[in-house]
């Protein structure tokens, strides 16, 4: 009876398809194209899926015969290799090529009520070689019964924060021609089965099952089970394992600009860079500035991507960005995030724009040890037209010193001392405020500082433990430090002048106390050394002129000395008094004059600077002591006596000449 029904409905379709399908072939030949491509199928009507003969034909219907082979590919995609030559045949103007085979009709296409066979080929148009396919389509139909649940599973959200709730929802539609009875789906994520008793073929059915999901993720997965109506056959559809995950959001914005500054008017280009490395993706994103207002609406940013997104402004100062993002994410929530830093573009005037230059040197560029000392040199030029003032000085994140003005043209050199921990490229930088209001920074040269070993001795260095690396810190100069390291110079100096002052004192004051020892050393008396010793009448053998005016002065003022004053001008000699010695020895004295022997030749000397005196000369010259009676000697006697030390002079000159 339904086939029966069934017939005419499908009879008008089939006519309906044949009358279209000839007018395509009409067309085709009236545009030009000469293939003519037929299918025929047996059956047509199936119960089930399974194998029908398939009758095809491929004709050449124009006057010119083909350039290329014709192509022939299943429903598969795959070439039919029994087709002509390896799956091509070269059609003739005229003629036509038939193939016959069998093809396995799937449920899907049983569903479908159709599937096709495919030719290719090349045409030429407008003198172009233009590759053309064709296709001839069978219908088939299925007249048996079919017992079909099509199961369709959402999970929502797809990522699900810790404490939320999962849902996971079953569509179920009975795509058969029977009716279903008691559907069952048992879900893993819940412990209790959800049941539908009946489904009629064409409906559809909703069952939802809900988890609150903790610190990890959960896995969804259903079994499910059902019969067709009228039978006692249990058929199983399972739902394959889907992870509802944890969310675990991480997103990041950041800001950024091709330049740090544009000149007045122009156009500054702020880039917005979003780098979600979570796994949560966000949709309908809305970013806006606290000054500009939105500058970014419906922006999507998947999970685990990276979105750039550029917008341009007009400036006409510097300005500062801080943004904010809306997000819609796919947990079903909406959070805001800021960017992690604000960004200042700035705006210059052309003829006022900052330019400072920095050249470091280094008076150590390799050091023989670590950490070691190093003096590093920065000189600073302001290249501008403007006045540079507090200028920092810093190395790395490190202040250095601030500079408080620098006028065009100027330089200034910056001399530090620090202490390296390692060897490697040291760079300054120095960051001014322009008259625009703008912070703008400048680098020097970079120096690299190599460390090498000293050349070690020929003798065993006993190994030295080097200390481990530590920061590069600057060492501050003391501005005491340069004036008394000069106080102590000139004190060096003024003590050296004096040492040398004292010195040569010292040598003009030996030479003079050597010259008074020798003086001294020369006044004392001496024998005299000649050929006879009378010492009554002392020799004059080298008694000189000069000698005898000494002794004339000498002798003045011994008697100016004894002279006394008189009356009327006159001058007397005082009355020495006469000691007790002197009047024993006046007698003696007389005596010995009256009897002294005459004079003798000196003998000979014994050639050591004295003379020989043998005990006969001593004994003939010897005679008895005679007592004499004192007598008082004339004054004139005593006058005539030479004075002690007058003959003593003469003695020593005597002496000094031999």
């Amino acid at each position: 009876m339904f086939a029966h029904k069934m017939m005419r409905p499908v009879g008008l379709v089939l006519l309906l398809l044949v009358l279209v399908f000839a007018g395509c072939v009409s067309a085709c030949a009236a545009s030009g194209d000469p293939i003519d491509f037929t299918i025929q199928v047996d059956p047509i009507q199936l119960t089930e899926p399974g194998q029908v003969k398939v009758s095809l034909r491929v004709a050449n219907t124009g006057s010119e015969d083909m350039i290329d082979p014709v192509m022939l590919y299943d429903p598969a995609g795959e070439l039919v290799a029994s087709f002509g030559d390896g799956g091509s045949y070269l059609l003739k103007a005229g003629a036509f090529r038939t193939w016959e085979g069998e093809w396995n009709v799937t449920q899907e296409e049983l569903d479908a009520g159709q599937f096709a066979y495919t030719v290719k080929y090349h045409l030429t148009e407008d003198g172009e070689l233009v590759e053309l396919k064709r296709q001839a389509v069978a219908k088939v139909e299925f007249i048996g019964q079919r017992v079909k649940l099509t199961v369709n599973r959402t999970i929502t959200p797809e990522v699900v924060r810790a404490g939320k709730t999962a849902t996971v929802v079953y569509e179920l539609y009975n795509s058969g021609n029977v009716a279903l009875t008691d559907v069952r789906v048992k879900e893993n994520i819940s412990r209790n089965a959800q049941t539908v008793k009946s489904l009629p073929a064409g409906a559809k059915e909703t069952l939802t099952f809900t988890s609150r999901i903790g610190n990890a993720d959960l896995v969804s997965n259903a079994s499910i089970t059902f019969k067709a109506e009228g039978d006692t056959q249990t058929h199983t559809e399972n739902v394959e394992d889907a992870t509802i995950t944890l969310a675990s959001p991480n997103l990041k914005i950041a800001l950024s600009s091709p330049a740090a500054g544009v000149n007045i008017g122009e156009a500054a280009t702020l880039v917005i860079t979003f780098i979600n490395t979570g796994n949560v993706s966000y949709s309908n994103v809305t970013v806006t500035d606290e000054k500009k207002g939105d500058i970014l609406t419906n922006l999507s940013i998947p999970a685990g991507a990276t979105v750039v997104e550029e917008k341009e402004f007009i400036l006409m100062e510097p300005t500062t960005f801080k943004i904010k993002a809306t997000l819609p994410d796919n947990t079903g929530e909406t959070q805001t995030r800021n960017a992690e830093e604000t960004l200042t573009i700035g705006v210059f005037d052309p003829e006022k724009t900052m330019l400072l230059t920095l050249n470091l040197v280094c008076e150590e560029e390799t050091v023989h040890q670590v950490p070691g000392d190093v003096r590093f040199h920065l000189t600073v030029t302001n290249n501008s037209n403007i006045k540079a003032e507090k200028v920092n000085i810093y190395h790395g994140k490190t202040f250095i010193c601030t500079i408080a003005a620098l006028e065009p043209g100027d330089s200034t050199v910056i001399t530090r001392d620090a202490t390296i921990s390692q060897a490697g490229k040291f760079r300054f930088t120095a960051k001014v405020t322009d008259s625009m209001q703008n912070e703008v920074s400048f680098d020097s040269n970079t120096l690299e500082i190599t460390y090498a070993r000293l050349t070690p001795a020929p003798t065993e260095v006993p190994v030295v433990t080097v200390a481990p690396p530590v920061q590069v810190t600057a060492a501050p100069i003391d501005p005491v430090l340069p004036k008394t390291r000069d106080a102590l110079l000139t004190a060096g100096m003024a003590l050296g002048v004096l040492f040398i002052l004292g010195f040569a004192l010292f040598l003009v004051s030996s030479v003079i106390r050597i010259r008074k020892h020798s003086r001294s050393k020369a006044a004392y008396d001496h024998l005299e050394l000649a050929e006879r010793r009378d010492y009554t009448e002392p020799a004059d053998d080298d008694y000189d002129e000069e000698d005898e005016e000494e002794d004339e002065d000498d002798d003045e003022e011994e008697e100016s000395e004894r002279r006394r004053p008189l009356p009327g001008g006159m001058t007397e000699l005082p009355d020495e008094p006469e000691l007790p010695h002197q009047k024993l020895v006046k007698p003696l004295r007389a005596e010995a004059r009256e009897e002294a022997p005459a004079v003798q030749e000196m003998p000979e000397t014994d050639g050591e600077g004295g003379y020989r005196v043998s005990r006969a000369d001593a004994e003939e010259n010897t005679a008895p002591a005679v007592e004499a009676p004192v007598e008082s000697v004339p004054a004139e006697e005593a006058a005539e006596e030479a004075p002690r030390h007058r003959r003593s002079r003469r003695a020593q000159r005597t002496e000094d000449g031999e």
